[in-house]
């Protein structure tokens, strides 16, 4: 059979049915039994539902409970994976102490400024700082300065000070 006969045959049967559901009509709507149906249907949804105290459906205990457990798991997690461990900043010393000075004191971290890590290269910067930029003691010089050593990150911020007992010079601004 080639393709044209099967479409002559498909075009007749289809023209067939058409006409024969033509003269089929829908059945006049009987309300009173859709109704009497429709509350069978809503009876049988009711008598086949669990209910819990009160009225309510007990697949909303279910559903509280299982979300306390997806709340209580992912604060553990949470609680877990956020734990950041600080570790603490221990002043470096020197590694090689200087013969000329007997005591050489560590360096200080700065606040605020980025933690000391043990991989990272720092470079030591000899400054001279103003004695106004610190809380004044009674009875100190205001315009001098005095010498420290700076530990520089690669990063070019200053991360721990140092103020040598030997080497701390209080330099007056006469002396300049």
């Amino acid at each position: 059979m080639s393709n044209t006969q099967v479409g002559d045959r498909l075009e007749t049967e289809l023209a067939q049915l058409r006409a024969a559901l033509r003269d089929v009509q829908a059945p006049p709507p009987d309300e009173i039994a859709l109704r009497a149906q429709f509350r069978d249907a809503a009876r049988l949804r009711a008598q086949s539902t669990p209910v819990a105290a009160g009225g309510k459906v007990a697949w909303r205990l279910h559903f509280a409970a299982a979300a306390v457990v997806v709340l209580a798991v992912g604060a553990v997690f949470a609680a877990v994976l956020l734990r950041v461990e600080r570790p603490e900043i221990v002043p470096l010393a020197v590694e090689a102490p200087r013969a000329a000075s007997p005591a050489v004191s560590a360096f200080q971290p700065l606040l605020n400024s980025p933690g000391l890590s043990p991989s990272s290269s720092y470079s030591v910067v000899r400054v001279r700082i103003p004695l106004s930029a610190f809380a004044l003691v009674p009875g100190t010089e205001q315009g001098g300065t005095i010498e420290a050593d700076l530990l520089v990150g690669e990063d070019g911020l200053a991360r721990a000070i140092r103020f040598d007992g030997a080497d701390a010079l209080v330099v007056s601004v006469a002396g300049q």
